[in-house]
């Protein structure tokens, strides 16, 4: 009995390997092709779905590329690819880098995409979270997509998706809007279709489920990014962030001033002198920028500012979302630990001792 099992197994693992061969041979050129590898260009460029960014990193087996790439939807089969890339004998031709391919492909035409790095001419473009569009026009430009103009003219033009716009108030612009992240785009890609990416990518990092917890705390879509842009330029931490949002939630709610500089930073390089002299991101601030006017000044100013003054990330949008339950009022800047850290406090007067203890 067990001799007709093993058999029965036998015949059905080379019906199987039978079958992957078969597909490999129904686009290759000759039978050599299906064991070398050297698969037709119409192999290396199927479009049958959404279009995924993937990066192959250097010294990957078949096996963990197969998985990733099941996992993002681009093949069915992850054990499948890592056998095709076995009979192809291509385990050490797989080419490390970044590609840009399509979700519900077959697996031949992905491995020929992977093992023919020309096939994919790409441009990888990264965007640090808490930047000013600006200064993402100046990352694009330096990564090749367009000129900086050419980006600040699609942010200027952009429509943003329904669920974004619904909040934007006449005539704010879309500081705020574009989700900071690695963006791989095909070469020759224009700044428009980067823009149009970054906007479509902050409509579905910023779900619904996102939205509607904002929305429990009283913020409106636009309210949310703004603060969160707040909170992205006060934080360093990943985990002070819900615990710095409940800190200016409860100023809110008390009426209070945030008191954030960013936003006096903000306010400050709105004047084109102070950018050019000190930059973005003004650093030693001065008693006229703390009694700057601009509706940004939330020094001078109760509430939330107009609008978003940088790109937040995810995790910035998570903490206002869904930010700490707790009565801290204050926080400053650990400059013992000097690693981005702060101390908070719920009374002025542990406010005070805390700036004395660990402050500048």
């Amino acid at each position: 009995m067990n001799t007709i099992h093993a058999r029965l197994a036998a015949a059905a693992a080379g019906l199987c390997v039978i079958a992957i061969l078969g597909a490999t041979y129904a686009i290759a050129r000759t039978p050599g092709d299906v064991l070398t590898g050297n698969l037709p260009s119409g192999a290396q460029s199927v479009q049958r779905g959404e279009k995924v960014e993937y990066s192959l990193a250097k010294g990957a087996n078949a096996a963990s590329i197969g998985r990733e790439l099941q996992a993002l939807g681009v093949i069915r089969s992850g054990r499948q690819f890592e056998l095709l890339v076995s009979l192809m004998g291509l385990q050490d031709k797989l080419s490390a880098g970044d590609f840009v391919l399509n979700k519900n492909s077959s697996a031949v035409g992905v491995v020929g995409q992977l093992t023919v790095r020309d096939a994919v001419d790409v441009v990888r473009v990264t965007f640090p979270e808490g930047l000013r569009i600006e200064e993402m026009a100046d990352i694009a430009a330096k990564a090749g997509v367009g000129s900086r103009q050419q980006f600040l003219d699609a942010v200027a033009t952009a429509i943003l998706p329904p669920a974004l716009a619904a909040n934007l108030p006449e005539g704010a612009g879309l500081q705020g809007y574009l989700f900071p992240d690695t963006y791989i785009l095909p070469t020759g890609s224009t700044a428009a279709q980067l823009v149009a990416l970054m906007i479509k990518t902050m409509d579905s990092r910023f779900t619904p489920e996102l939205r509607a917890a904002a929305a429990t705390h009283g913020l409106n879509t636009h309210q949310a990014l703004t603060l969160a842009s707040v909170v992205e330029r006060e934080a360093a931490k990943e985990e002070e962030r819900p615990i710095i949002a409940a800190v200016f939630y409860n100023r809110l709610a008390a009426g209070d001033r945030l008191g954030a500089d960013p936003t006096v930073q903000f306010a400050a390089a709105l004047d084109p002198k102070s950018v050019e002299k000190s930059g973005w991101w003004k650093k030693e601030l001065t008693i006229d920028d703390l009694e700057n006017p601009s509706k940004y000044n939330t020094r001078l100013f109760a509430g939330l500012p107009p609008g978003p003054i940088a790109c937040p990330g995810l995790a910035s949008i998570k903490g206002v979302a869904n930010p700490k339950d707790t009565n801290f009022y204050y926080f400053v800047a650990d400059a013992k630990k000097a690693d981005g850290s702060h101390v908070f406090a719920v009374t002025f007067a542990e406010h005070e001792r805390n700036i004395a203890l660990y402050g500048n």
